[in-house]
């Protein structure tokens, strides 16, 4: 059985605004902190605020709903503080607040720990193919033609594994009965007229032109040219990233950054999840709660080096005194400031 991606209807929730230069709404620049650095001023940050018999519990995004119940219970009448993670690998680009590896040698990443990158690898890898082998040209009579192979045109036979295929609508433009044809065909090649649409969307980006020439799509291909369909036995729909980064594969495939937007999607959706969560199931004798979101850097890609870094996000704080308590989201400046006093 095949299931196929419709956008519109699996979203559940607006993708985060992309406000920094890395396409996403996390600032990384300036806040990446060493692990341990990290661990020493949340605990500072824990005593200004008057936590008392401080238990931190430290999980990945992907536990199960089960470990956090477990962790209210064991606090008991203790305050507590519950740090969830996603790792992401890290990028020499964004700097770093103390220091961080220069000198970055490709080594070989485990694969100990699941993280969002390994659910996109094979979506990435799909995608890559297309902008490599969908092709751009101008005739030297001035027309403009889109090419790209058979395999990319959906029809009805199936095909295992998961697949990748054109939006023929969006991308090549119909004849007068309103079908869509291919203008000619070069071995399993296809060549259809480039859409009116498409075509003025790549003059406002100043693509280059080459007259005969044709050229691979590249960065060209957006998120609305395309679409993919997965077996469903090549799917694990259970596993951890299924339910948060499935609905938006054409938008993560196709970001400047896609591990680090995936990341931060899946960690929005998985903070608001355990915030839910914990909430409806504190004791209300339960003195203070601080939940704390951010990303594990995954520093495998630095030989030589095995520290551990973290960038905090977002945090939710909510205290009780006797028939008063008190809620209070902190946005990453805020969290970051607080995280330095």
């Amino acid at each position: 059985m095949l299931l196929q991606l419709n956008l519109p209807t699996l979203m559940t929730m607006p993708l985060p605004a992309e406000t920094e230069s890395t396409g996403s709404s996390l600032k990384i620049k300036g806040r990446i902190m060493r692990h341990e650095e990290f661990s020493s001023r949340l605990q500072s940050m824990c005593n200004i605020l008057g936590f008392e018999n401080v238990q931190i519990s430290e999980s990945c995004s992907f536990s199960s709903p089960d470990s956090y119940s477990d962790t209210m219970q064991n606090c008991g009448e203790q305050d507590a503080v519950i740090v969830v993670s996603c790792k992401v690998h890290y990028n020499p680009n964004w700097g770093g607040l103390y220091g961080h590896p220069h000198l970055i040698d490709r080594v070989k990443r485990s694969t100990d720990e699941l993280c969002p990158a390994g659910f996109l690898a094979p979506f990435l890898q799909l995608y890559k193919f297309a902008q490599e082998h969908i092709y751009l040209t101008e005739t030297r009579q001035g027309e403009h033609h889109i090419t790209f192979p058979k395999d990319l045109v959906k029809n009805d036979e199936e095909k295992p594994g998961n697949r990748l295929f054109i939006a023929l609508d969006k991308v090549a433009e119909p004849d007068e009965h309103g079908a869509i044809l291919p203008v000619s065909t070069s071995g399993s090649r296809f060549s259809y007229p480039l859409s009116a649409k498409l075509r003025q969307a790549l003059d406002a980006q100043n693509y280059a032109w080459i007259p005969g020439r044709s050229m691979p799509i590249g960065r060209h291909l957006g998120a609305d040219m395309f679409f993919f369909t997965c077996a469903a036995e090549e799917i694990d729909r259970k596993g951890p990233f299924y339910a948060t980064l499935f609905p938006y594969l054409q938008q993560l495939v196709s970001h400047q950054t896609p591990h680090l937007r995936a990341a931060e999607i899946h960690l929005r959706q998985e903070f608001n999840r355990v915030i839910a969560q914990l909430t409806a199931e504190r004791p209300g004798t339960f003195p203070k709660l601080l939940c704390l979101a951010g990303l594990d850097i995954d520093m495998a890609p630095a030989a030589g080096h095995g520290e551990k870094y973290f960038v905090p996000w977002k945090a939710y704080l909510e205290t009780v005194d006797g028939s008063d308590s008190e809620r209070c989201s902190l946005d990453q400046d805020d969290l970051f400031v607080r995280l330095i006093q």
